[in-house]
């Protein structure tokens, strides 16, 4: 009899072990947050009226980590979060998947290696996002471990989800004049600032300022954005007399 309540105790000390290693593992390894993208419908409580499109959350996090780095000295926090635009445009469609495809490997990614006690790709992903009129802007921010940092942004219609017109960009900063000759004045300007007014014919100077402009048409809003002032940026390869380029962000006007 003793022997078997001996068992017993034993047995119930390695089950007790088991589950304290399994809880461990599991606070360790986060499993995050992770919500519907899109929900069929909106809760709303006895009496109300339904929630109008422009009083919906526009942007939600389907995704959330947070925790601290193991073994890091001095202690180092990550947090992780994956936006979505909560739209059924295609435009806003377009901007989920590319969120998804450049954003969720590198989560993924960096969650195995603190599971494995390795320095992560990143430190943290946030977001924000406002509305400017009826256009919506999502930023995503991101910090690398190596302390390296980026930032992307999207537009899309809020009421609908649809493209957003260069001209209803501009509309929306208060920027007048002709987008094109707005556009080609900017470069013009930040040009001569890096590397001088442009002499002659056909000098490398000029070729470079050729190539600059040239590469700003067709005018897309896919390579503009808002900010949280309202300022109008846009992004743009700039040409050195050396035939080398750097991708500039150029405020409007």
């Amino acid at each position: 009899m003793k022997r078997t309540v001996g068992i017993l105790l034993i047995l119930l000390l390695l089950s007790g072990c088991s589950l304290r290693n399994h809880q461990s593992s599991e606070d360790f390894f986060p499993t995050g947050t992770q919500q519907t993208l899109f929900s069929p419908e909106w809760t709303q409580g006895p009496g109300q009226d339904p929630l109008q499109p422009q009083e919906k959350a526009l942007v939600r996090c389907i995704q959330s980590f947070e925790g601290e780095l193991p073994k890091s000295s001095p202690p180092r926090q990550y947090s992780y979060q994956l936006p979505m635009i909560d739209l059924w445009g295609a435009q806003a469609t377009a901007c989920n998947q590319e969120i998804e495809n450049r954003f969720e490997p590198l989560i993924r990614q960096s969650l195995e290696a603190i599971q494995k006690y390795e320095v992560p790709v990143l430190e943290r992903l946030s977001f924000s996002s406002f509305l400017r009129g009826d256009i919506l802007t999502l930023r995503i921010d991101r910090l690398d471990s190596d302390g390296v940092t980026g930032v992307a942004y999207y537009t899309v219609n809020a009421e609908t989800g649809e493209a957003v017109s260069v001209q209803a960009l501009f509309a929306a900063a208060g920027v007048e004049g002709d987008p094109e000759k707005v556009v080609n004045e900017a470069a013009i300007a930040l040009f001569t600032r890096r590397f001088g007014s442009p002499e002659g014919a056909e000098t490398e100077v000029t070729t470079a300022l050729n190539r600059t402009q040239a590469g700003l048409l067709p005018l897309s809003a896919n390579r503009m954005h808002l900010t949280e002032n309202g300022h109008l940026k846009l992004m743009l390869e700039l040409f050195d007399p050396k035939g080398d380029s750097t991708i500039e962000e150029l405020e409007l006007p």
